[in-house]
């Protein structure tokens, strides 16, 4: 095709023919071109060999028309054929003389050599036809070779070839300068006649067939056969008019197309998939055939002018095909509901434009420019908002608001009873997508996906409830996409994070629980044990004083105050030295690191500590017969090294003894609970324990104890 194009004979010209009349005009004169320096823009009168100007041939409006099937008769388009060969051999001769009316009227004769066409000379709607053709028979055998038996696609890769057929021929010849040979012309035309047509009746014949069945193959063979039949007709000129032939047939072809994707949306009515493949297709072949037929075709039939330049309306089947390739072949149906109608809504609202742009300068006689700010204005404040309302109901259509969405989402995971959390999590799926139907899988799903085309949706296990599939959402009405795959799967990683934390909750009040149940026993209810068997008044008061202290400790624990380290050594080494001194021991107390005991303790290791140090200076009074007690303690870099060490009788050496006797088999529990590590050191007389424990919450992942603030 291009071989074809580029060997026409070139004159550098641009011409167009007067609309309101039959004088051919020279527009432009292109840069390098033949013409270039001889001819200037004005009236092209007429065209002869350079040997013999007298035999110069007259040039008329026709001789540079688009397209043939807009003259009137058949007669008329075998002489334009004719002068068109007559007009050809001129070019071809070597130098031509071109008879030319000046600016100011006056005729001349310039004689130019045609030169072969340069590639960057060919209009843009030569290129439009190109891509349009090219992509509409690509995407046609792509299509074909994800499905090749059956009969839908290959129909779709058919009316792709169509469009090549008709896109190919007409680059050819409306992108001629002057002429090309006739019986050449003649035969590209019948090429473009046959693609525009036999198109038709291809799409005819799919919409016959997809997404529902209507009608058996013969029906498809007998209309097939009687297009071919016309376009025979018409390329014999047998017809009254070539309107008949060309024109006439593709708009009731279009006109049956538009009534069959009516007849297959009340045939698939019930069919959500072929809801969405029909209405999808339906409004790619609208969108891309009808304003061909409307801006070319009608205006033909009607004896006045097309709207727009043919070669460029053919960009219009490329949308064709884009939306037929995504809708035959199934390739992610289930976003193209939605896509659907985001274009209508532009399509719309650019149609809008140009009907109200064009009824402002009709009606107020305004300049094209204010008229079209006008209307850009009247569109963007009328039809926007309503575009907006019309996609929230028709497309978006959410029961449950996205700011009301985790709300309800931590109402469900907070809820007390698993089977009230199950209920509420359907009930929430049920609001957002209204499936038919929700049922248990058994399989496991990993996260949110869309099946059968998006027919159906599985949900992970999630809320005290097994991963489910939903069947048919919105009672059928529309597929599933994408989108409500996101929303599902941004759901359940809401619920699954709330979910962890309502456990976090849940395990941190029970472990809270079980720690005041814990320092209750082991401190105060113990306190108190030990105070009933006291006899004396001073001896109960200590204990009850004693007693009232673990209280405080605990009751301040419960609002999740810290202490700084060093008041809680001072209290310690307070209460060490009283309890020491009333049972007659002599106290030795040394702090290293002081510098670091300004540091803050959460409850769960202050109270530790204190616990700890208070049952081991316990152990010390009841069982050790010592004199004295050494605490020595040291922090460094977050740990607080203890020793304590007394002079009395000592633990006896059996491992078992030392491992649960006196009372020691508490403190070991309590020091792992903090994280520390215990030691009993060989010494000559008494007893010597090492104590590591690190100034972190154990609870808190183990986070470091913080700084004081003065």
């Amino acid at each position: 095709m291009l071989v074809t194009v580029l060997r026409q004979p070139w004159l550098g010209l641009t011409l167009v023919g007067e609309p309101s009349g039959d004088k051919i005009l020279i527009t432009a004169v292109h840069a390098g071109g033949p013409a270039q320096g001889k001819v200037e823009p004005g009236q092209f009168l007429a065209i002869a060999r350079s040997a013999t100007p007298e035999t110069a041939i007259s040039l008329i409006a026709t001789d540079v028309i688009e397209e043939p099937d807009v003259i009137d008769s058949y007669e008329l388009i075998r002489a334009f054929f004719a002068r068109q060969s007559l007009l050809a051999s001129v070019l071809a001769s070597g130098e031509v003389a071109l008879h030319v009316a000046t600016p100011d009227g006056a005729p001349s004769i310039l004689t130019i050599a045609p030169s072969q066409r340069p590639l960057t000379t060919l209009p843009s709607a030569f290129w439009v036809q190109i891509v349009t053709g090219l992509g509409s028979l690509l995407i046609g055998a792509w299509v074909l070779a994800l499905r090749p038996r059956d009969l839908s696609t290959r129909l779709f890769a058919l009316s792709g070839a169509m469009i090549m057929l008709s896109a190919f021929a007409a680059a050819i010849y409306s992108s001629r300068e002057l002429a090309i040979d006739g019986s050449l012309f003649r035969f590209l035309a019948a090429l473009n006649n046959i693609g525009a047509v036999g198109f038709g009746i291809v799409v005819i014949c799919l919409f016959l067939v997809y997404p529902r069945r209507l009608v058996p193959n013969w029906v498809l063979g007998l209309l097939s056969g009687t297009v071919a039949l016309w376009i025979l007709l018409n390329l014999a000129h047998a017809l009254p008019s070539p309107q008949m032939g060309a024109q006439l047939p593709t708009l009731l072809e279009m006109l049956a197309i538009i009534g069959l994707i009516i007849v297959q949306r009340f045939a698939v009515r019930r069919d959500a998939r072929g809801r969405a493949m029909l209405r999808w297709i339906g409004l790619s072949v609208i969108i891309g055939a009808l304003p061909f037929i409307m801006l070319i075709s009608s205006p033909v039939l009607f004896d006045t002018a097309p709207a727009v330049q043919q070669g460029h309306a053919f960009g219009f089947f490329l949308l064709i095909y884009a939306g037929l390739a995504l809708g035959v072949s199934r390739y992610r149906l289930f976003d193209l509901d939605e896509w659907a109608f985001r274009i209508l809504f532009y399509a719309g609202g650019l149609l809008l434009l140009l009907a109200a742009d064009g009824l402002l300068i009709m009606l107020l006689h305004l300049q094209p420019t204010a008229s079209f700010g006008l209307s850009l204005l009247l569109v963007g404040f009328a039809y926007l908002p309503l575009r907006s309302l019309l996609w929230e109901r028709l497309v978006e259509r959410r029961s449950v608001e996205r700011h009301e969405l985790f709300q309800v989402v931590i109402d469900i995971s907070f809820t007390g009873s698993a089977t009230e959390r199950s209920r509420l999590w359907r009930s929430l799926l049920g609001r957002l997508f209204e499936p038919v139907d929700q049922v248990v899988t058994s399989e496991a799903v990993a996260q949110a996906a869309i099946l059968r085309d998006g027919l159906d949706l599985a949900v992970p296990a999630v809320a005290d409830t097994p991963a489910l599939t939903l069947r048919y959402g919105w009672a059928g009405r529309r597929l599933f996409g994408s989108r409500d795959a996101k929303l599902a799967e941004q759901l359940v990683r809401m619920m699954r994070y709330s979910e962890a934390s309502r456990s976090e909750y849940e395990r941190g009040r029970t472990e809270e629980r079980h720690r005041i149940a814990r320092d209750l026993h082991d401190d105060v209810g113990a306190r108190l044990l030990s105070g009933l068997h006291k006899s004396g008044v001073d001896d109960v008061q200590r204990v009850l004083r004693d007693a009232l202290a673990d209280i405080r400790s605990i009751v301040g624990g419960l609002s999740a105050d810290c202490l700084p380290l060093s008041q809680v050594l001072a209290a310690l080494r307070h209460e060490t030295g009283d309890r020491l001194d009333m049972a007659g021991i002599e106290l030795s107390w040394l702090l290293e690191g002081e510098e670091e005991s300004d540091c803050l303790l959460d409850y769960p290791v202050y109270r530790g500590l204190i616990s700890l140090h208070r049952e081991i200076i316990t152990n010390v009074i009841r069982h050790a017969h010592a004199r004295a007690v050494e605490v020595r303690l040291r922090l460094s870099e977050g740990m607080l090294s203890m020793r304590i060490r007394d002079d009395g009788d000592g633990i006896p050496p059996s491992t078992e003894e030392a491992r649960t006797g006196h009372g020691l088999l508490g403190i070991r529990r309590r020091i792992a609970e903090l994280g520390g590590e215990i030691a009993f050191e060989p010494v000559e007389h008494g007893t010597s324990i090492a104590i590591s424990l690190p100034l972190r919450s154990m609870a808190h992942g183990g986070e470091p104890a913080r700084t004081a603030q003065p």
